[in-house]
Protein backbone atom coordinates (compact mmCIF):
# COMPACT_ATOMS: atom_id res chain seq x y z
CA UNK A 1 0.00 0.00 0.00
CA UNK A 2 2.87 2.22 0.80
CA UNK A 3 4.18 1.91 -2.68
CA UNK A 4 1.21 2.64 -4.83
CA UNK A 5 0.91 5.68 -2.12
CA UNK A 6 3.98 6.90 -3.01
CA UNK A 7 3.71 6.47 -6.89
CA UNK A 8 0.67 8.26 -6.87
CA UNK A 9 2.26 11.35 -5.42
CA UNK A 10 5.50 11.06 -7.14
CA UNK A 11 3.54 10.95 -10.60
CA UNK A 12 1.17 13.53 -9.48
CA UNK A 13 4.54 15.46 -8.84
CA UNK A 14 6.05 14.28 -12.57
CA UNK A 15 2.66 15.81 -14.57
CA UNK A 16 2.91 19.21 -12.33
CA UNK A 17 6.95 18.82 -13.91
CA UNK A 18 5.15 18.74 -17.75
CA UNK A 19 1.99 20.93 -16.49
CA UNK A 20 2.35 22.58 -19.98
CA UNK A 21 2.87 19.59 -22.26
CA UNK A 22 0.86 19.17 -25.40
CA UNK A 23 -2.03 16.65 -25.03
CA UNK A 24 -3.82 19.22 -23.30
CA UNK A 25 -3.28 21.91 -26.17
CA UNK A 26 -4.98 20.07 -29.58
CA UNK A 27 -6.61 16.86 -30.65
CA UNK A 28 -4.44 16.92 -33.95
CA UNK A 29 -1.11 15.39 -33.93
CA UNK A 30 0.43 17.13 -36.36
CA UNK A 31 -0.48 20.39 -34.94
CA UNK A 32 0.09 19.27 -31.02
CA UNK A 33 3.93 18.16 -32.55
CA UNK A 34 4.87 21.35 -34.01
CA UNK A 35 3.41 23.77 -31.46
CA UNK A 36 5.30 21.80 -28.61
CA UNK A 37 8.46 20.88 -30.45
CA UNK A 38 8.30 16.64 -29.10
CA UNK A 39 11.31 15.27 -29.35
CA UNK A 40 12.25 11.26 -28.84
CA UNK A 41 15.19 10.34 -26.94
CA UNK A 42 16.86 6.87 -26.54
CA UNK A 43 20.11 6.64 -23.85
CA UNK A 44 22.14 3.90 -23.02
CA UNK A 45 23.52 3.58 -19.78
CA UNK A 46 27.12 2.13 -19.23
CA UNK A 47 28.04 2.24 -15.43
CA UNK A 48 28.75 1.08 -11.70
CA UNK A 49 27.34 0.81 -8.24
CA UNK A 50 29.10 3.14 -5.87
CA UNK A 51 30.28 1.14 -2.76
CA UNK A 52 28.82 3.42 -0.16
CA UNK A 53 27.38 0.20 2.00
CA UNK A 54 28.74 -3.63 2.20
CA UNK A 55 26.23 -5.17 0.23
CA UNK A 56 28.03 -3.50 -2.58
CA UNK A 57 31.53 -3.20 -1.88
CA UNK A 58 33.44 -5.11 -4.36
CA UNK A 59 35.28 -6.88 -1.66
CA UNK A 60 32.05 -8.95 -0.57
CA UNK A 61 33.22 -12.03 -2.44
CA UNK A 62 29.70 -13.45 -2.50
CA UNK A 63 27.94 -10.32 -4.82
CA UNK A 64 31.38 -10.19 -7.07
CA UNK A 65 30.22 -8.56 -10.51
CA UNK A 66 27.72 -7.08 -8.87
CA UNK A 67 28.78 -3.85 -9.30
CA UNK A 68 28.26 -3.39 -12.82
CA UNK A 69 25.14 -2.50 -14.77
CA UNK A 70 23.83 -1.38 -17.92
CA UNK A 71 20.09 0.33 -18.58
CA UNK A 72 17.75 1.66 -21.23
CA UNK A 73 16.04 4.62 -21.69
CA UNK A 74 13.29 6.09 -23.47
CA UNK A 75 12.35 9.26 -23.19
CA UNK A 76 9.39 12.13 -24.45
CA UNK A 77 10.46 15.44 -24.21
CA UNK A 78 9.22 19.33 -24.95
CA UNK A 79 11.62 21.50 -26.51
CA UNK A 80 10.84 24.93 -25.18
CA UNK A 81 11.08 28.08 -27.95
CA UNK A 82 11.28 30.84 -24.80
CA UNK A 83 7.61 32.07 -24.94
CA UNK A 84 8.14 32.20 -21.47
CA UNK A 85 10.79 34.21 -19.71
CA UNK A 86 11.82 31.62 -17.65
CA UNK A 87 12.49 29.67 -20.66
CA UNK A 88 14.94 32.15 -21.75
CA UNK A 89 16.46 33.08 -18.35
CA UNK A 90 17.51 28.95 -18.47
CA UNK A 91 18.67 28.96 -22.58
CA UNK A 92 15.59 27.29 -23.80
CA UNK A 93 15.58 23.73 -22.01
CA UNK A 94 13.96 21.20 -22.49
CA UNK A 95 11.51 18.24 -20.11
CA UNK A 96 9.50 15.60 -20.06
CA UNK A 97 8.57 12.01 -18.93
CA UNK A 98 11.06 9.03 -19.12
CA UNK A 99 10.74 5.26 -18.33
CA UNK A 100 14.19 3.44 -17.80
CA UNK A 101 14.94 -0.02 -16.72
CA UNK A 102 18.74 -1.31 -15.34
CA UNK A 103 19.94 -4.68 -15.69
CA UNK A 104 22.90 -5.61 -12.86
CA UNK A 105 25.09 -8.70 -13.49
CA UNK A 106 23.90 -10.26 -10.28
CA UNK A 107 20.33 -9.47 -10.54
CA UNK A 108 19.01 -12.60 -8.09
CA UNK A 109 20.72 -9.93 -5.21
CA UNK A 110 18.82 -6.74 -6.91
CA UNK A 111 16.17 -7.41 -9.50
CA UNK A 112 16.04 -5.58 -12.62
CA UNK A 113 14.56 -2.31 -11.27
CA UNK A 114 12.23 0.08 -13.84
CA UNK A 115 11.70 3.71 -13.04
CA UNK A 116 9.24 6.55 -14.59
CA UNK A 117 10.21 9.75 -13.84
CA UNK A 118 9.95 13.52 -15.06
CA UNK A 119 13.24 15.40 -16.21
CA UNK A 120 14.75 19.13 -16.88
CA UNK A 121 17.43 19.60 -19.33
CA UNK A 122 19.23 23.25 -19.90
CA UNK A 123 22.42 24.44 -21.14
CA UNK A 124 24.99 25.98 -19.66
CA UNK A 125 26.34 27.41 -23.27
CA UNK A 126 25.60 26.75 -26.61
CA UNK A 127 28.10 26.79 -29.77
CA UNK A 128 25.92 27.01 -32.89
CA UNK A 129 25.10 22.38 -32.78
CA UNK A 130 27.03 21.71 -29.91
CA UNK A 131 25.76 22.64 -25.99
CA UNK A 132 26.96 21.68 -22.84
CA UNK A 133 24.08 20.96 -20.46
CA UNK A 134 22.71 19.72 -16.84
CA UNK A 135 20.34 17.46 -16.09
CA UNK A 136 17.97 16.72 -12.94
CA UNK A 137 15.28 14.10 -13.01
CA UNK A 138 13.35 12.88 -9.94
CA UNK A 139 10.54 9.72 -10.16
CA UNK A 140 9.94 6.42 -8.85
CA UNK A 141 11.83 2.92 -9.10
CA UNK A 142 9.95 -0.19 -8.57
CA UNK A 143 11.21 -3.83 -9.67
CA UNK A 144 13.94 -4.48 -6.76
CA UNK A 145 14.17 -7.73 -5.58
CA UNK A 146 14.85 -6.55 -2.27
CA UNK A 147 15.62 -7.58 1.30
CA UNK A 148 14.14 -10.58 2.48
CA UNK A 149 15.40 -12.00 5.80
CA UNK A 150 15.19 -15.66 4.65
CA UNK A 151 15.20 -15.73 0.56
CA UNK A 152 17.29 -12.31 0.23
CA UNK A 153 19.21 -11.51 3.28
CA UNK A 154 22.42 -9.66 2.30
CA UNK A 155 20.05 -7.43 0.39
CA UNK A 156 20.72 -4.51 2.90
CA UNK A 157 20.76 -1.53 0.47
CA UNK A 158 16.35 -1.84 -0.70
CA UNK A 159 13.94 -3.15 1.43
CA UNK A 160 10.93 -2.42 -0.59
CA UNK A 161 9.61 -3.49 -4.33
CA UNK A 162 9.58 0.51 -4.62
CA UNK A 163 11.82 3.42 -3.95
CA UNK A 164 12.21 7.02 -5.05
CA UNK A 165 14.42 8.25 -7.81
CA UNK A 166 17.10 10.98 -8.03
CA UNK A 167 19.62 12.05 -10.81
CA UNK A 168 21.76 14.51 -11.80
CA UNK A 169 24.46 14.98 -14.51
CA UNK A 170 26.37 16.89 -17.06
CA UNK A 171 26.34 16.16 -20.91
CA UNK A 172 27.53 17.66 -24.23
CA UNK A 173 24.90 17.06 -27.47
CA UNK A 174 25.58 17.84 -31.22
CA UNK A 175 23.34 18.28 -34.03
CA UNK A 176 23.95 16.16 -36.66
CA UNK A 177 21.11 16.93 -39.03
CA UNK A 178 17.73 18.62 -39.18
CA UNK A 179 16.12 16.13 -37.01
CA UNK A 180 18.69 13.80 -35.34
CA UNK A 181 21.07 14.47 -32.50
CA UNK A 182 23.94 12.88 -30.57
CA UNK A 183 25.21 13.03 -26.79
CA UNK A 184 27.82 12.45 -24.31
CA UNK A 185 27.68 12.23 -20.47
CA UNK A 186 28.07 11.02 -17.21
CA UNK A 187 24.89 11.05 -14.61
CA UNK A 188 24.88 9.91 -10.69
CA UNK A 189 21.51 8.79 -9.37
CA UNK A 190 20.32 7.70 -5.97
CA UNK A 191 17.88 5.30 -4.82
CA UNK A 192 15.97 5.04 -1.33
CA UNK A 193 12.79 4.25 0.31
CA UNK A 194 13.13 6.81 2.56
CA UNK A 195 13.28 4.53 5.07
CA UNK A 196 9.72 3.67 4.80
CA UNK A 197 11.13 -0.25 5.16
CA UNK A 198 14.08 -1.18 6.62
CA UNK A 199 17.05 -2.12 5.95
CA UNK A 200 17.69 0.74 4.08
CA UNK A 201 21.13 1.70 3.11
CA UNK A 202 20.46 2.80 -0.10
CA UNK A 203 21.47 1.92 -3.63
CA UNK A 204 24.03 4.86 -5.65
CA UNK A 205 25.32 4.40 -9.07
CA UNK A 206 27.44 7.02 -11.51
CA UNK A 207 27.34 5.86 -15.22
CA UNK A 208 28.58 7.27 -18.56
CA UNK A 209 25.90 8.39 -20.89
CA UNK A 210 25.09 7.41 -24.62
CA UNK A 211 22.14 9.36 -26.14
CA UNK A 212 20.42 10.00 -29.53
CA UNK A 213 17.76 12.29 -29.52
CA UNK A 214 15.19 12.33 -32.77
CA UNK A 215 12.88 15.81 -33.19
CA UNK A 216 9.33 14.52 -34.09
CA UNK A 217 9.33 18.17 -36.07
CA UNK A 218 10.91 19.39 -39.23
CA UNK A 219 10.64 23.24 -39.21
CA UNK A 220 13.30 25.39 -37.62
CA UNK A 221 12.74 26.38 -34.25
CA UNK A 222 11.98 30.14 -33.96
CA UNK A 223 13.25 31.15 -30.52
CA UNK A 224 11.13 34.22 -28.63
CA UNK A 225 14.15 37.23 -26.90
CA UNK A 226 12.54 39.73 -25.54
CA UNK A 227 14.27 42.78 -22.86
CA UNK A 228 14.99 41.20 -19.47
CA UNK A 229 13.48 43.64 -16.83
CA UNK A 230 16.56 44.27 -14.26
CA UNK A 231 15.28 42.06 -11.31
CA UNK A 232 14.62 43.30 -7.44
CA UNK A 233 15.38 41.37 -5.01
CA UNK A 234 12.83 40.56 -2.58
CA UNK A 235 12.32 38.91 0.39
CA UNK A 236 9.83 35.80 1.32
CA UNK A 237 8.84 33.87 4.41
CA UNK A 238 8.26 30.64 4.37
CA UNK A 239 6.36 28.38 7.18
CA UNK A 240 5.40 25.03 6.25
CA UNK A 241 4.50 21.67 8.02
CA UNK A 242 5.45 17.76 7.16
CA UNK A 243 4.65 14.17 8.10
CA UNK A 244 6.12 10.82 7.22
CA UNK A 245 7.46 8.10 9.41
CA UNK A 246 10.85 6.09 10.02
CA UNK A 247 10.98 2.35 10.09
CA UNK A 248 13.30 0.14 12.64
CA UNK A 249 13.50 -3.61 11.70
CA UNK A 250 14.68 -5.64 15.33
CA UNK A 251 16.20 -9.06 15.20
CA UNK A 252 16.07 -10.65 18.15
CA UNK A 253 19.04 -13.43 18.70
CA UNK A 254 19.12 -16.47 21.27
CA UNK A 255 22.27 -16.88 23.53
CA UNK A 256 23.33 -19.74 20.77
CA UNK A 257 23.05 -16.58 17.90
CA UNK A 258 20.29 -18.20 15.98
CA UNK A 259 17.57 -15.53 15.56
CA UNK A 260 14.72 -15.97 17.10
CA UNK A 261 12.12 -13.37 16.57
CA UNK A 262 11.94 -10.61 13.57
CA UNK A 263 9.56 -7.72 14.35
CA UNK A 264 9.03 -4.25 11.91
CA UNK A 265 8.10 -0.74 14.01
CA UNK A 266 7.00 2.55 12.62
CA UNK A 267 7.69 5.61 14.48
CA UNK A 268 6.05 9.20 13.29
CA UNK A 269 7.94 12.00 12.16
CA UNK A 270 6.58 15.65 11.80
CA UNK A 271 7.37 19.08 12.62
CA UNK A 272 7.07 22.90 11.03
CA UNK A 273 9.52 24.72 9.78
CA UNK A 274 9.93 28.93 9.28
CA UNK A 275 12.65 30.25 6.34
CA UNK A 276 13.49 33.55 5.36
CA UNK A 277 14.55 33.85 1.76
CA UNK A 278 15.92 36.22 -0.61
CA UNK A 279 15.40 35.86 -3.98
CA UNK A 280 18.58 37.69 -5.28
CA UNK A 281 17.73 37.30 -9.41
CA UNK A 282 15.05 35.45 -11.24
CA UNK A 283 16.34 31.72 -10.66
CA UNK A 284 17.70 31.32 -7.35
CA UNK A 285 17.01 32.05 -3.81
CA UNK A 286 18.98 31.79 -0.57
CA UNK A 287 18.26 32.16 3.39
CA UNK A 288 18.36 30.81 6.67
CA UNK A 289 15.59 28.31 8.51
CA UNK A 290 14.60 26.54 11.46
CA UNK A 291 13.16 23.28 12.18
CA UNK A 292 11.29 22.14 15.14
CA UNK A 293 10.12 18.08 15.13
CA UNK A 294 9.36 15.34 16.68
CA UNK A 295 10.80 12.18 15.46
CA UNK A 296 9.66 9.14 17.54
CA UNK A 297 12.01 6.83 16.18
CA UNK A 298 14.86 9.25 18.01
CA UNK A 299 15.41 7.89 22.13
CA UNK A 300 13.22 4.50 20.79
CA UNK A 301 13.18 1.61 22.66
CA UNK A 302 12.67 -2.23 22.21
CA UNK A 303 11.48 -4.34 25.37
CA UNK A 304 9.87 -7.74 25.32
CA UNK A 305 6.38 -7.87 27.62
CA UNK A 306 4.12 -10.98 27.82
CA UNK A 307 7.21 -12.63 25.43
CA UNK A 308 6.03 -10.21 22.71
CA UNK A 309 8.06 -7.56 21.48
CA UNK A 310 6.96 -3.63 21.96
CA UNK A 311 8.15 -0.19 21.32
CA UNK A 312 8.63 1.30 24.41
CA UNK A 313 6.84 4.85 25.88
CA UNK A 314 9.22 7.94 26.30
CA UNK A 315 8.46 11.23 27.45
CA UNK A 316 7.33 13.34 24.66
CA UNK A 317 10.21 15.90 25.32
CA UNK A 318 13.13 13.03 24.42
CA UNK A 319 11.82 12.65 20.65
CA UNK A 320 11.85 16.53 19.70
CA UNK A 321 15.05 18.21 18.11
CA UNK A 322 15.49 21.64 17.02
CA UNK A 323 17.83 22.85 13.53
CA UNK A 324 19.48 25.46 11.79
CA UNK A 325 19.87 25.65 7.97
CA UNK A 326 21.11 27.70 4.89
CA UNK A 327 18.36 27.30 2.12
CA UNK A 328 19.21 27.41 -1.29
CA UNK A 329 16.67 27.05 -4.25
CA UNK A 330 16.54 26.87 -8.09
CA UNK A 331 13.43 28.14 -8.96
CA UNK A 332 11.90 27.05 -12.40
CA UNK A 333 8.70 28.66 -13.25
CA UNK A 334 6.20 27.26 -10.52
CA UNK A 335 8.55 24.40 -8.90
CA UNK A 336 11.48 24.56 -6.90
CA UNK A 337 14.48 22.52 -6.31
CA UNK A 338 15.81 22.73 -2.41
CA UNK A 339 18.48 22.04 -0.90
CA UNK A 340 18.70 22.62 2.81
CA UNK A 341 22.15 21.12 4.80
CA UNK A 342 20.61 21.29 8.26
CA UNK A 343 23.03 21.03 11.55
CA UNK A 344 21.09 20.12 15.21
CA UNK A 345 21.32 22.24 17.63
CA UNK A 346 19.11 20.29 20.22
CA UNK A 347 18.34 16.51 20.82
CA UNK A 348 18.47 14.72 23.56
CA UNK A 349 21.57 12.25 23.85
CA UNK A 350 20.71 8.58 22.79
CA UNK A 351 22.61 5.23 21.67
CA UNK A 352 20.52 5.92 18.05
CA UNK A 353 21.21 9.23 17.05
CA UNK A 354 21.91 10.02 13.82
CA UNK A 355 25.18 12.50 12.92
CA UNK A 356 25.01 15.75 14.00
CA UNK A 357 24.69 17.46 10.66
CA UNK A 358 22.37 16.38 7.64
CA UNK A 359 21.04 17.21 4.20
CA UNK A 360 17.49 17.42 3.04
CA UNK A 361 16.76 17.58 -1.26
CA UNK A 362 13.78 18.40 -2.69
CA UNK A 363 10.97 19.50 -5.13
CA UNK A 364 8.17 21.47 -4.38
CA UNK A 365 5.36 23.20 -6.51
CA UNK A 366 2.84 26.11 -6.10
CA UNK A 367 0.03 24.88 -7.34
CA UNK A 368 -1.62 28.25 -5.65
CA UNK A 369 0.48 31.81 -6.04
CA UNK A 370 2.03 31.37 -2.59
CA UNK A 371 0.80 27.75 -1.15
CA UNK A 372 2.71 24.86 -1.76
CA UNK A 373 3.26 21.17 -1.85
CA UNK A 374 6.67 19.53 -1.69
CA UNK A 375 8.29 16.06 -1.25
CA UNK A 376 11.58 16.38 0.53
CA UNK A 377 14.47 13.56 1.27
CA UNK A 378 16.00 14.00 4.67
CA UNK A 379 19.76 12.30 4.29
CA UNK A 380 23.01 12.29 6.26
CA UNK A 381 26.98 11.23 4.64
CA UNK A 382 24.74 12.33 1.90
CA UNK A 383 24.32 9.27 0.86
CA UNK A 384 22.33 7.60 3.86
CA UNK A 385 18.78 8.36 3.58
CA UNK A 386 16.79 9.63 7.00
CA UNK A 387 13.38 9.45 6.50
CA UNK A 388 11.00 11.52 3.59
CA UNK A 389 9.28 14.95 4.35
CA UNK A 390 5.65 15.41 2.60
CA UNK A 391 5.44 18.85 2.83
CA UNK A 392 2.86 21.47 2.62
CA UNK A 393 3.90 25.50 2.91
CA UNK A 394 3.02 29.13 2.18
CA UNK A 395 4.83 32.61 1.64
CA UNK A 396 4.61 35.66 2.24
CA UNK A 397 6.57 38.09 -0.34
CA UNK A 398 7.23 41.72 0.86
Amino acid sequence: MKNVYIFGVLLFLNLLIIHSSAFSQTSRLDSMVLKNRLKIEFLLDIGNVLPTNSFVRLQNTDLDGMAHYNAYTLRLAKQTTGDKLWQQLYGYPSYGFGVYSAFFTNTKKIGNPIAAYGYFNAPFVRFNRLSLNYELAFGYTFNWNHYDPVTNPTNIAISTDGSVYIEAGLSMKYSLGKRLSFGLGYGFTHYSNGKLKMPNYGLNTGAAKISVSYDLYDTPIQYHTQLKPNYMAHYEWILSGFGGAQNLLYVGTNTAGQTTNTKSFYFAVYGISSTINKQIDYKSKIGIGFTLEYNGFQNSEIVVKGGNLDALDVNFDRHLALSIFPSYELVIDKLSLVFQPGLYLYRTKSANLTPVSYQRIGVKYHFLKDTFLGINLRAYHFHESDFIEWTIGHRLNW
